[in-house]
């Protein structure tokens, strides 16, 4: 027999009840109102979270305290003990985990899209850097690259030897017997498109031979320059009964998600069109097939396909690693060479910039403008045939620069989008109206972003603006659905969103479906028109860790960017040197010094520890993230870092200063205490060639006891065991085995002279004649002094080897290298680590401008360059850092000389900036702490 609903049951004053099956409380009143027809019951809440007193509308049927009042219609209320309204308290708990549960999910997203969008603002902000550095290789090397200025990817390629006519390409080279992949037949025909696509979907890691690829690509190019009059393309749904056409939005390598759409719409035909609007390139590993898969449709259906430019099919965009927003050129590369790359980079330039589909919806990949009035008819003229620019000073630039990189907000007018990095901005809704209404435009379709919601599609601006994203799982972090709009021939239009299963799956499917096995993948598609698709407890919980130990793992490297910067900021505000500061200033500081709007307080429970009085100890978080150059790189174990350090040392012992001139320059105000402000002055004073950030190291390599000041005598003490440790380090590798018994000598002398004596005291002893120097004649009085007998042979010998620039005497510095005692306060790593880290951070801050600078030189791609011209690129990095240079002309000296191992004269630039890719020590102070932080309620 079937349960029937339960009954109303009768409810009295001063029964205990549960109010819309969440909050409980004690019936005041049961009766009519004049709030509306039947029964109301009026309840005095346990809490207050009630709306007044007993008195609401002018009328009163109880009295209770205020905000405990609550009047309800009798299906709202449930006696305590009812069992429906246990059941309603437990789906209301389950509804309110699962939206903590999505609210959680939704927040690492947006926290992990801010690090992305970090990733495209670097980009931004570094291009400032790159034209100065191009203004000035211009200046010095006016003869080595024909390129012109805006460096478009047709000059590029022909400085590079490609062919300017793009249908020759490919047309010269052979294919191998051993070649077991498809065969491509120009003109192509549907069979042969057909194979080459059953060969991506069941053999995807098996390429496409390198000749076909260069034919097909040349062969689009052609294609596109005759199609196109002009920077916006006119396109039409197949007119037909069931003819549509399906708009793609970013795709990003993907090859799981476009083949998945093309499994459920069907692959282009005269029936079917396809437009993809752009970002086909970076971050994924198959962007290659997926514009093989698009270039050959267009080949057979010029008019029913075609891709619109966005703001990843661009060079330098292209050229950063894929863990900074890019990867196409690793990709190109890593399957082809250079000179494919630069093929594609043709062709991304002449795609058009924006599609009218059947003059009614317009379909750009970033959006509208921050110029008033566009038309389209000046987005035609615009020149596209060029990279897109940085500098948005004109408007051509403004515009074509708002096409590929501006996004929508639900404000009115036009903002800067700091976020998204330099010169972006962010357009409202009254933007999207105008722009439509002046160009008689139903619609604006754009990509550029996953939707906040995580869907692949967002509608905007009063139904006037769509954001669809395709790229499902974005990089295989978000948990994202994937979408695309489908136009149908009476202009309706439907939204298709999908979970893309994985490739591995795919091929899986698409191999047994052609064996005739049966296999069924875990995608997962559905239209607009039913339920949204949603995201189980499982899969949120799955992508939201995904997405916060990637976001931790960015942060790591972001830290070790920044660290100097973080070092300023919180010793600023720690005047005694404790090494804490407040959790609220640690946060500010964060935020400050690497420049991203996180959440710094959920995050800090990962980073730091905030003990019993609400501080945190920023030193021993920083001392935490070291860099770890690659391993498996030549210039890891060369000893380039100690060589460096002892340059630093000898261009100390180069200001060759007396005792008491040595001590009136680092304590210039006289009390006997150097602080940091007078060591950098210091320094300065000096014409001590290093860089700021070397000495904020140097700086926090003596000051080991964080005090922040020193005596004057400890200072210098402290100051030479850092340096001559380095200096002994890097001579180590090179001495010979009499300078490791005159080493074991001085040991023994340095034994005898500084027992129970600071250095300042013996070395003011041993100066006889107070002049402030050691002279030959006083260095050989103090070993006479000596218990132990040396003879007059080692004598010399010694003094030879301590006196390294024959200038007849020694300074403090020079006194202080000749007798080395340990020192524990150095502590582990010291001078070495510490300059080596702001060296290997100022370089890859930079990383986008040297890397320029090396193909400045490097016209073939082939990824190496003479020694002097590598030198030049770094030397033009140096003036262009406006934060000051990264190395001094000595330590790059001393870097040229050991990445030219084989002293051939070339060096692979390539090589080098892999070597110098941050690996950082985690910042994250326990796995426990890990594992508890963000993912605890």
């Amino acid at each position: 027999m079937p349960e029937s609903e339960p009954s109303t049951e009768a409810l009295s004053v001063g029964q205990r009840v549960v109010v819309l099956g969440k909050r409980k409380g004690t019936v005041r009143f049961v009766g009519s109102t004049a709030f509306g027809p039947g029964e109301w019951v009026g309840v005095e809440l346990d809490k207050p979270t009630g709306s007044h007193d007993g008195g609401a509308h002018g009328h009163r049927y109880f009295t209770c305290p205020a905000g405990h009042g609550v009047y309800v219609q009798r299906q709202g209320v449930l006696p305590v003990n009812s069992w429906q309204a246990a059941a309603n308290q437990i789906q209301s708990m389950l509804r309110g985990r699962k939206d903590r549960q999505e609210t959680d999910y939704k927040r690492a997203f947006h926290t992990w899209n801010q690090m992305e969008m970090g990733d495209e603002s670097d980009y931004l902000n570094q291009t400032a850097t790159i034209s100065r550095v191009e203004n000035m290789l211009r200046t010095y090397h006016p003869a080595s690259t024909p390129m012109p200025n805006g460096n478009s990817a047709v000059s590029m390629s022909k400085a590079a030897g490609v062919s300017i006519t793009p249908l020759d390409w490919g047309e010269d080279m052979q294919v191998e017997a051993s070649y077991t992949g498809p065969h491509l037949k120009f003109p192509l025909t549907l069979a042969n498109v057909q194979q080459v696509l059953h060969h991506i979907r069941t053999k995807p890691y098996e390429l496409i031979h390198r000749k076909y690829v260069c034919q097909l690509v040349g062969r689009s190019v052609d294609l596109f320059n005759k199609l196109l009059k002009n920077s916006v393309y006119d396109m039409a749904v197949p007119d037909t009964p069931d003819g549509k056409l399906v708009i793609c939005g970013d795709t990003h390598g993907q090859l799981a998600d476009f083949l998945w759409v093309l499994k459920q719409n069907g692959e282009p035909s005269p029936e079917n069109g396809y437009l993809l609007n752009g970002d086909i390139a970076d971050r994924g590993e198959n962007a290659v097939e997926i514009l093989v898969i698009t270039l050959m449709y267009k080949q057979l259906y010029p008019a029913n396909v075609s891709i619109n430019r966005g703001n990843h099919e661009n060079i330098e965009m292209n050229r950063r690693g894929a863990d900074h927003g890019g990867g196409f050129f690793d990709e190109v590369k890593s399957k082809y060479d250079a000179n494919v790359f630069m093929m594609f980079s043709q062709l991304f330039e002449v795609l058009p910039i924006a599609t009218v589909v059947q003059k009614k919806v317009f379909v750009v990949h970033g959006g509208l403008f921050r110029r008033d009035s566009v038309l389209v008819q000046h987005l035609r003229t615009l020149n596209r045939r060029r990279q897109c620019p940085t500098s948005t000073d004109t408007i051509e630039d403004s515009l074509l620069f708002d096409c590929m990189w501006s996004d929508p907000w639900d404000f009115h007018g036009v903002a800067k989008a700091a976020h998204r990095g330099q010169n972006c901005i962010r357009f409202g809704p009254d933007v999207t109206r105008r722009f439509l209404g002046n160009n008689s435009l139903s619609l604006c379709i754009r990509s550029h972003e996953v939707p906040q919601s995580l869907r692949g599609f967002e509608d905007r601006h009063d139904g006037r603006l769509i954001t669809v994203f395709t790229a499902s799982n974005y990089c295989g972090q978000t948990g994202n659905f994937g979408a695309v709009v489908i136009f149908h021939s009476d202009m309706s239009y439907t939204v298709e969103e999908h979970m893309a299963p994985t490739l591995d799956d795919l091929v899986d499917e698409y191999t047994a479906e052609s064996e005739g096995r049966q296999s069924q993948t875990a995608g997962v598609s559905s239209s607009a028109d039913a339920p949204a698709p949603q995201h189980t407890a499982a899969h949120m919980e799955k992508h939201k860790e995904k997405m916060e130990d990637d976001l931790l793992s960015k942060l790591d490297k972001k830290i070790l960017m920044h660290k100097d910067d973080l070092w300023w900021y919180w010793e600023h505000v720690d005047p005694d040197g404790t090494g804490k500061v407040s959790a609220a200033v640690w946060r500010h500081g964060m935020a400050s010094a690497l420049q991203l709007d996180l959440p710094w307080f959920n995050l800090q429970k990962s980073l730091v520890q905030v003990d019993k009085d609400g501080n945190v100890n920023y030193k021993e978080f920083l001392d935490r993230c070291k860099p770890k150059m690659e391993e498996d790189s030549k210039l890891v174990e060369s000893g380039w870092d100690q060589k460096i350090i002892k340059n630093v040392y000898e261009s100390l012992l180069s200001a060759d200063m007396n005792l008491k001139e040595l001590m009136a320059l680092f304590d210039q105000d006289g009390d006997g205490v150097v602080t940091p402000q007078e060591f950098k002055h210091a320094i300065m004073t000096a014409n001590i060639q290093i860089p700021e950030t070397q000495i904020n190291a140097l700086l926090r390599a003596i000051d080991r006891d964080s005090s922040g000041k020193l005596k004057v005598s400890a200072f210098l003490d402290r100051f030479q065991v850092v340096y001559s440790r380095a200096a002994d380090q890097g001579l180590s590798s090179i001495e010979t085995e009499e300078h490791r018994r005159i080493k074991g000598l001085l040991s023994k002398v340095g034994t005898g002279l500084l027992a129970g004596k600071s250095r300042v005291e013996v070395f003011e002893k041993m100066d006889i004649n107070k002049d402030g120097f050691i002279s030959r004649e006083e260095f050989y009085e103090a070993c006479n002094q000596l218990a132990h007998e040396v003879s007059g042979e080692d004598r010399t010998a010694m003094w030879n080897y301590v006196d390294a620039n024959g200038d007849g005497h020694l300074n403090y510095f020079e006194f202080c290298a000749a007798f080395q005692v340990v020192d524990m306060s150095d502590g582990e790593g010291g001078a070495v680590t510490e300059i080596v880290e702001v060296i290997v951070s100022a370089l890859q801050k930079n990383m986008s401008s040297l890397e320029f600078a090396f193909r400045f030189f490097d016209q073939k791609g082939v990824g190496n360059v003479s020694v002097d011209d590598f030198k030049a690129g770094l030397r033009a990095l140096n003036s262009a850092v406006t934060a000051g240079p990264p190395l001094t002309d000595a330590q790059l000296d001393v870097l040229v000389e050991f990445v030219d191992q084989d002293h051939d004269g070339r060096v692979d630039y390539e090589e080098f900036l892999k070597a110098f890719k941050l690996n950082p020590t985690t910042t994250r102070f326990s796995e426990e702490k890990k594992t508890g932080s963000m993912r605890a309620k």
